[in-house]
């Protein structure tokens, strides 16, 4: 069964390297700097629009591998502590980015505590069934950055602005990537 479930968390975050490859790809296309007004057009809109599909699809399908992987091996208690506590951090950072740094709240701080209450339950799982914590320090240094360039992206310009939207993406696929790797073979 471990197997089974070390596979899951495999599958689950090579689709999230995906999601993550196929969001910078609509970001680039829409966001990059010279892109006037923020939209692209003809064929190139069109690659933009099926990249955050797909984007979407990879992320929903990969967080249900990880999450079905790793409540195979973690008491539903750490996968409830883990939901729990994603809530309220989002809502202290909510508060937080918006009271200090006068940031209007958009969705990447959603997808960055969702990504990291994901990551925290997927490492409680692997150490649950004796493994490093590897996936842990990745996940607490991919959502660090990601916080980071979230909280600064209004305050630069508008090419550094759109480098600072790469990051966490580029990030937290390579994140990804090396957790898909790092994964036990399986009992």
């Amino acid at each position: 069964m471990d197997a089974i479930a070390f596979e899951q968390m495999r599958q689950g975050h090579a689709l999230m390297a995906a999601c993550c490859a196929l969001y910078l790809a609509w970001w680039a296309i829409f966001f990059w700097p010279k892109v006037s007004g923020g939209s692209a057009h003809g064929a190139l809109r069109t690659i933009g629009i099926v990249a955050i599909l797909g984007a979407v699809a990879c992320g929903v399908f990969g967080a249900a591998r990880i999450c079905g992987g790793a409540a195979e091996l973690a008491p539903t208690r750490v996968v409830v502590g883990c939901l729990v506590g994603a809530v309220v951090l989002y809502l202290v950072l909510l508060g937080i980015t918006q009271r200090m740094f006068q940031r209007q709240p958009t969705t990447e701080l959603v997808l960055f505590v969702a990504w990291l209450g994901m990551e925290a339950c997927c490492a409680l799982a692997l150490g649950g069934a004796g493994q490093t914590g590897v996936a842990a320090l990745l996940a607490v240094g991919g959502f660090v950055v990601s916080l980071v360039c979230y909280v600064l992206y209004y305050r630069l310009e508008p090419l550094p602005s759109f480098v600072d939207g790469c990051v966490p993406l580029a990030l937290i696929g390579v994140v990804s990537v090396v957790i898909a790797c790092c994964l036990p073979a399986g009992a």
